[in-house]
């Protein structure tokens, strides 16, 4: 018996490419560039900019970039990674060591990775709850569920004490059906979510149609209790409260190697800095320092924002409630309003580039398949102008469930990866998790299931990318997409 997901079909499209990647497995002698080469994407130099609405709307590029780490540096504790997971973890960390050297490792700027490019979704119980379920039983579930209420929870707190608009809005979310076996799945996760003891609503087809107007969906499935925010707004505040606490922040600072022992060395560009404990928060990111290669798959999600509408178009798509909405085809989509008026969309696609290499967003076939797919959601919108497009860069395991704990069981090196593209919530609990444990205590949070557990092996290039690209070849090929 598995626990609904909000975003369940990420799972099978994992496992639609574990099958394809059995069925090209000859594939793999194909020379590298073969799988490289795509006129459509552009240099990793770009990855540099980011076009995200997020970003510009929080101010995040007239905000002063922290200098760089330089020279040879001694810290207590070194944190790799400025993105939610690493900066919640120095925000829980630093009274917990008090007089403690924290130094926080970023290598563009904080907020700049998956943590401000996301779709602006705090969803409680995801991902992993399915797995938590079955491996681990119903109160394990529950109890990893609360915890990531916990999560959410944090960030309200945070921002109520610290005065940080987040444009946090709690009006839950609603994943809709295009079809009628979607929509009995729906009916069967409403009754798995009542048996913990969890709130989920099915909707029929009219109940659907008064949460939006569109002729896509034949009904839906209500979770109460998710929110959506502007994710750069909460990262240039966490930024500003781990400085407050006496955190040192550097930015520009790219680790370049981790070499592990019972003192461990970071390498950046410009300094080495060696610490007795180390934090890895760098999710997508981990494998091109050499760290979880064979166990984390990043993928790219993109996403596209319109102009604000006019009170006029606003009328024509209804939505009045603002809740956050997906639906659940395999490749699905997710949309959300903005606090301006806006509608930022994103899903539709996610590809893998070869070796898990990073891209903004000027990817051409991801964007304009978005694009398309928003007028086929809302044909009343015709003519309505997109003003930012960008990506960033995921990371999934290949059971859709995280893990937080120590790095190949060394005691001194801890990571958080996989949030499986959940990651808003997830990073606030991971950063809680890592915290307790780096200070070395020991409660509810970190015996949950998700710690130390073993990440399922993903195999290597270059067999990953031949596998992951058959699955969007057949997922195309099926009808998952009607924008083929």
């Amino acid at each position: 018996m598995s626990v609904p997901e909000r975003r369940v079909t990420r799972r099978a499209f994992l496992r639609g490419a574990a099958v394809g990647g059995a069925g090209v497995l000859g594939a793999a002698v194909l020379p590298r560039w073969a799988l490289e080469r795509d006129p459509e994407r552009p240099p990793s130099l770009y990855e540099f900019y980011v076009d995200s609405f997020w970003m510009e709307s929080a101010g995040a590029w007239n905000e002063p970039v922290r200098p760089p780490l330089r020279g040879r540096q001694r810290a207590d504790v070194a944190i790799v990674g400025g993105g939610f997971a690493g900066m919640a973890t120095a925000f829980h960390l630093a009274p917990r060591l008090p007089g403690k050297r924290i130094v926080l490792l970023e290598g563009a700027r904080c907020g700049y990775g998956a943590s401000g490019r996301n779709g602006g979704f705090a969803d409680p119980g995801q991902p992993g709850l399915g797995w938590v379920y079955a491996h681990a039983g119903p109160e394990a579930a529950r109890a990893y569920y609360d915890a990531t209420v916990l999560g959410l929870d944090q960030i309200r707190a945070f921002a109520g004490e610290h005065g940080v608009d987040c444009e946090l809005e709690l009006n839950g979310t609603v994943q809709l059906a295009t079809d009628a076996r979607q929509l009995d799945g729906m009916a069967e996760h409403a009754r798995r979510y009542a048996e913990l003891g969890l709130e989920a609503h099915v909707l029929g087809r009219e109940e659907a149609r008064r949460v939006v107007r569109s002729e896509r969906f034949v009904g839906g499935l209500r979770l109460p209790g998710h929110a959506i925010l502007n994710p750069a707004k909460l990262a240039l505040g966490m930024r500003r409260a781990i400085e407050a606490r006496g955190v040192e922040v550097s930015e520009r600072s790219r680790v370049l190697r981790v070499e592990p022992g019972s003192t461990v060395r970071l390498v950046t560009e410009f300094a080495e800095v060696e610490a007795p404990q180390v934090v890895l928060a760098l999710n997508g990111y981990a494998p091109q320092i050499g760290v979880l290669e064979s166990r984390v798959l990043p993928l790219t999600n993109y996403v596209v924002a319109t102009e604000p509408l006019s009170a006029a178009q606003w009328e024509s798509i209804g939505w009045t409630g603002r809740e956050g909405l997906a639906d659940a085809r395999v490749q699905f989509m997710y949309l959300r309003p903005t606090a301006d008026g806006r509608i930022v969309f994103g899903g539709e696609s996610a590809p893998h580039f070869y070796g898990g290499a990073p891209s903004s967003g000027a990817y051409r076939p991801s964007i304009e398949k978005l694009q398309r797919s928003l007028l086929v959601t809302f044909p009343q919108l015709e003519g309505v102008r997109f003003t930012h497009t960008w990506g960033g860069t995921m990371a999934f395991t290949r059971d859709f469930t995280p893990s937080v704990g120590r790095l190949d069981g060394a005691d001194n090196v801890f990571y958080a990866a996989c949030c499986n593209g959940e990651g808003v919530v997830m990073t606030q609990l991971g950063g809680m998790i890592l915290a307790r444990l780096v200070a070395g205590e020991s409660d509810a949070l970190t015996r949950l299931a998700i710690v130390d557990r073993p990440l399922p092996w993903l195999g290597v290039e270059p067999v990953r990318s031949v596998a992951v690209r058959a699955a969007e070849w057949a997922l195309e090929a099926a009808g998952a997409s009607p924008l083929r």
